[in-house]
Formats: structure tokens, C-alpha cells, sequence
């Protein structure tokens, strides 16, 4: 098994963690701290994030040569995929924050001396105030119930929250020990809160917000990511007739500093992956996703189709369209063909109007390996593990105040990850940037 493989079996073990501490977090909201059953998924998850980290030691495992291929295009998936996943993050951070200050030591004691939820009658409402909240209100009401002991009816001072108007005589929900009166009660106009407070599931709404937050996380990773196939990068201007291709030789793959100006006139200068065609000025700028190194290996000194939206006539400066650059009739790369102002445009020929390229909806895309790489990924995993140690701590029991800074540490060492491991794929591209040699880079 290669590397690769190894990192993604260790970070599937590490999500699994994760998704059985939000599983029992739902089951179990309201539980002593500290939470063992939390800290046993959290520690699947380090175990896992660990053993992907040992597998990236440089050195360590089998790097494949080889360039594989993907039915989508997985460069353009990358973006909306993870910005759900970091979105979808927010679900269990929320869940250990919940789970830390959702738990009651007056339900517990209740609970253990045997008491249970019932009904019991309002003898008087002594105070009923309506809070009004953003979209909609409760009232927080103190009234005296009547609550049997035993063969002894006692009238018991409670404070909880309504969503409507209680009156005297009414029923409400409390929980308590029949034999052992000195625990108190605790009432409510919710059934549903009180069994989470003794010990049940999540209420209706921790459920609803969870499978939201879940949903939104899931379309936008669909509608930004999905899943789009290899051979659709020019399906609109193919549909238009605007396309033309060309017939090249590949020079070689390296890497360019390229040079774009926004709306406001800023200049961002970045490195990019670029391919090289003999004989012409132009080449193919790439997401930088893509590893050049092992590209030039696939690529290099090979025949391949050029396919690019037609250029605007008489357009001034540099000049950059949607290209795809097809090899063998079964494998594709997607990019921006660059041409410089003083170059001339490639003619080509006119590709007819169609629904898809030439060679059909069966191209791949071409896959650089290593996935994982300890350069550009081993200090991000490293944040991950640190927030991951955040949770236990909440869990631990740490006070409000504690778990509220740790939940929003944790949930920054995600971003500070994905910051990190951007930062380190830059680094890496500009450490193959030409030197003064005519072949450095390549």
C-alpha cells in the first residue's frame, strides 16, 4: 500500500472520530464531565491524524512516479469542498461546546435518587415576563406547583421558560424524587428539555440546527465543488462554436510567476504551474493543485491536442482564455492559455459547434501524486491535532468561559491549518521558479 493510501486510511479513521463524538453528543447532550465517551472518539481522532503524520516523515512510505487519472476535475472541486468542510466544522465545535454547559448537577442527583418527569398542577403564577427575542419570544415565569412526596403533596417554588402564557391550574412538566424531597425541582414547559437535562437526547432543535448546518454545508460543496466531469471545461463556448485547437508538442511543465491586475488595479503576483509548447511564446498556466514536477513526466517531448476559447480581436496586452490540452485522445488538462501582448494569437482551426469535445465525455483528468507530501501538508495536520486536543480539554471541564475560548481556538486551528498548508504549496511552487540556468525549474 502506498503512502497515500496509508494517510487517506488514517484520516478516514480520524473522521470517523469525529462523526461518532457528534453522534454521541446528540445522543447524550447533558452528562457529567467529564465526557469519557467524547474523549474515546477525540482520541480515534488523534490516533488517526498521528498516524497520518508518521506516514508523511520525509522519507517514509512509497511515492509513486506515475500520474494517475480522475473522471472529474479535481482541481475544481477543491475550493467549494473545503470551505463546506471547514463550514461543517462549526457542527462539532457547537456539539463539545453544548455538551460542556448543558450539564445539570441538580437533574443528575434527581435522577440517580430515582426520580422521573410528571405533570404537576400551577397553584399560582407569581411573576410571567415576555422576552422577546429576533424572530420570535418566551416567557420566563416563577410560579408554585404542587409536587406529591410521597403521600405528602408540597407546594414548590420553580422558575422556567414557556413559549406561551401559563395560568393557574394549569399543567406543566417537572422532575423529581418522589422519596427524596430535599432534591428539589426542577420544572418546564418543555418536556423534551427536561429529558435532555436527566439524561436523554438532544432536543428537537439541536437536531434541526445540526442537520441545517449539515444540509448548507453539503449544497455548498455541491454547487461550488460538485463533481464536474473532465471533459466539460469548454461545454459552453464548444456549445457557441467559439473554440479552436491546435496540435502541439509539449516543451516541458515548470513554474511562472504570473502576474494578474484586478478591477481596483492591484497586482497579485503567484506562482503557477505552466506548460510549454515548442515553438511558440505562449503557454498553459495551471491550478497550482497540480505538481509540476511529476506532470513534466507525463508530459514532456509528447504530441497532444490544444483546445482554447477564440481570443477577442484586437484585444491590447496579455491575453489569457479557458484552454484544455488533450493527450492520446483520453486524458485532459484544464487551464488558462496565456498569450504576451507582443505575441501573435494562435490561429488554429475552428472546432464545430457541439455538446462536447472531439474525443467525447470520456476524458480523465490527469492526477498528480504525492496527495500528500510531508512539505506541503505535515505542519497543517499538526494544527489540526492541536485542535483536536481543544475539544478534550472542553470536554475536561473547563468552565463557560473556558470552553467558549477553546471551541473558537479550535475552530481557528482548522482555518489556521488550511492557511498553512496554502502558504506551504506556494512555497513549494516558488522553490521551483527558473534560476538563471535556461533549463532551471524544469
Amino acid at each position: 500500500m502506498t503512502r497515500n493510501r496509508v494517510v487517506n486510511v488514517c484520516l478516514v479513521a480520524a473522521g470517523g472520530g469525529v462523526s461518532a463524538a457528534v453522534v454521541c453528543a446528540l445522543m447524550r447532550p447533558s452528562t457529567p464531565l467529564p465526557r469519557w465517551d467524547l474523549l474515546g472518539c477525540l482520541a480515534l481522532t488523534v490516533v488517526g491524524l498521528v498516524g497520518a503524520l508518521r506516514c508523511l516523515r520525509p522519507g517514509s512510505g512509497a511515492r509513486t512516479d506515475r500520474a494517475g487519472t480522475r473522471r472529474h476535475w479535481w482541481p475544481g472541486q477543491n475550493g467549494g469542498w473545503i470551505v463546506a468542510g471547514v463550514w461543517a466544522t462549526v457542527i462539532p465545535v457547537g456539539l463539545f461546546f453544548y455538551a460542556a454547559i448543558s450539564f445539570s448537577p441538580e437533574a443528575a442527583r434527581i435522577v440517580e435518587a430515582k426520580g422521573g418527569i410528571r405533570a404537576v398542577s400551577v397553584e399560582k403564577v407569581l411573576s410571567s415576563e415576555y422576552v422577546r427575542e429576533k424572530h420570535s419570544g418566551h416567557y420566563e415565569v416563577a410560579a408554585r406547583v404542587s409536587v406529591p412526596f410521597g403521600a405528602e403533596t408540597r407546594s414548590e417554588r420553580v422558575e422556567f421558560t414557556s413559549e406561551r402564557q401559563v395560568s393557574r391550574g394549569e399543567k406543566v412538566w417537572a422532575l423529581y424524587a418522589p422519596a427524596s424531597a430535599d432534591l428539589g425541582v426542577l420544572a418546564g414547559g418543555d418536556r423534551a428539555a427536561l429529558e435532555e437535562k436527566a439524561g436523554g437526547s438532544a432536543q428537537g432543535g439541536i437536531v434541526f440546527i445540526v442537520l441545517f448546518l449539515a444540509g448548507c454545508s453539503l449544497l455548498w460543496g455541491l454547487c461550488f465543488g460538485g463533481f464536474p466531469k473532465a471533459s466539460r471545461g469548454l461545454r459552453r463556448p464548444l456549445g457557441k462554436g467559439v473554440c479552436r485547437s491546435l496540435p502541439v508538442t509539449v516543451k516541458g511543465v515548470g513554474v511562472v510567476a504570473d502576474s494578474t491586475t484586478d478591477t481596483k488595479g492591484v497586482t497579485t503576483t503567484r506562482p503557477k504551474p505552466r506548460v510549454e509548447f515548442g515553438g511558440y511564446e505562449w503557454d498553459l498556466l495551471l491550478d497550482p493543485a497540480i505538481d509540476p514536477s511529476q506532470l513534466s513526466l507525463e508530459l514532456r517531448g509528447r504530441e497532444a491536442k490544444l483546445y482554447w476559447v477564440e481570443f477577442a480581436a484586437g484585444r491590447p496586452g496579455t491575453k489569457r482564455v479557458r484552454a484544455m490540452l488533450v493527450l492520446d485522445g483520453q486524458r485532459c488538462v484544464q487551464g488558462v492559455l496565456r498569450v504576451p501582448g507582443e505575441s501573435e494569437c494562435p490561429e488554429g482551426a475552428p472546432v464545430p459547434a457541439a455538446a462536447s469535445l472531439p474525443e467525447g465525455d470520456g476524458l480523465r483528468a490527469v492526477r498528480t501524486y504525492p496527495a500528500w507530501s510531508p512539505e506541503l501538508h505535515a505542519k497543517g495536520l499538526w494544527w489540526l491535532v492541536a485542535g483536536v486536543v481543544a475539544l478534550g480539554a472542553v470536554v475536561c471541564g473547563v468552565g463557560r468561559w473556558g470552553a467558549g475560548i477553546l471551541c473558537l481556538a479550535a475552530f481557528g486551528c482548522l482555518l489556521v491549518a488550511r492557511m498553512v498548508m496554502k502558504d506551504s504549496r506556494t512555497r513549494y511552487l516558488e522553490g521551483l521558479l527558473p534560476g538563471p540556468g535556461p533549463d532551471a525549474g524544469r
